[in-house]
């Protein structure tokens, strides 16, 4: 089956289409959950590609980081952990189940959910600044794997902050804690600020390139500080990955909580 959604929300909202019991048959159930993870998030272009690969122990909270950058391997690096990784789907949330996408969808409107014969849930979304696709598959009785694919696109949306309001709308709304409610509201107040702020630097950028031309000496220069100015403002492609294994430690959010 297949939902279209306008915003992720509609798919949340439980009840809303028709498919939303079947999706949360086959999402984890309420309760606690322990999260391990490994990630990859590259920079393909230009050569030679930067990667950097990402473990956590959900048990302990230890991360194995490794980075290689501009031809550099820092080879694998132990952080030591603060405590175990968990997350918590309260009833009746279909939202915390799906939280790992809930951000980074929420401002896209072409979004898109598939449920298969072998209960395997896939949402796809094409945002302006990303694709992002998350596949959720049960593994056994207490453990779920989430595998998140995501691509940015090489455009220039890191000047046009218009596609955060949706993001801190729905943060300022339905924020798990009041903090997190209060912080994503000032966001809200303080976005026109800091997009008049974005303008004006690059108004100075412009400056700068148009005195770099006219004192650009051959055509060749010249050229050079043209290629510069057509990527100025333009933020860079990436690709990432993202699996994260969720196993239920517990039948409510307390820690300790009966399993």
């Amino acid at each position: 089956m297949r939902i279209h959604l306008t915003i992720v929300g509609a798919l949340l909202a439980g009840g809303a289409f028709a498919a939303a019991p079947a999706i949360e048959q086959i999402l984890p159930p309420a309760g606690l959950y322990r999260l391990d993870s490994a990630s990859t998030s590259s920079i393909p272009a230009p050569a030679p590609a930067n990667r950097v690969d990402t473990r956590v122990d959900g048990a302990n909270g230890d991360i194995v980081r490794r980075e290689r950058v501009a031809g550099a391997d820092s080879g694998e690096k132990l952080y030591e952990g603060k405590g175990p990784v968990t997350h918590c789907i309260r009833p009746r949330r279909i939202s915390d189940a799906l939280y790992s996408s809930a951000v980074a969808l929420a401002s896209c409107p072409d979004q898109s959910s598939q449920v298969g014969a072998d209960g395997v849930v896939v949402h796809t979304a094409n945002c302006p600044a990303a694709a992002v696709t998350l596949t959720i598959r049960r593994i056994d009785k207490v453990t779920w794997e989430y595998d998140t694919v995501s691509a940015t696109r090489a455009g220039d949306p890191a000047a046009d902050l218009a596609w955060m309001r949706p993001v801190l709308e729905r943060e300022a709304a339905e924020g798990k804690t009041p903090e997190a409610r209060a912080r994503a509201a000032q966001q809200l107040l303080d976005l026109p600020r800091l997009q008049r702020e974005l303008a004006e630097k690059q108004v100075a950028v412009n400056v700068q390139y148009a005195k770099a031309l006219r004192e650009a000496k051959t055509p060749t220069e010249a050229a050079a500080v043209r290629a510069t100015m057509a990527q100025s403002g333009k933020s860079v492609a990436t690709e990432g990955r993202q699996r994260v294994r969720w196993t239920r430690i517990g039948n409510s959010c307390a820690a300790g909580a009966g399993k």
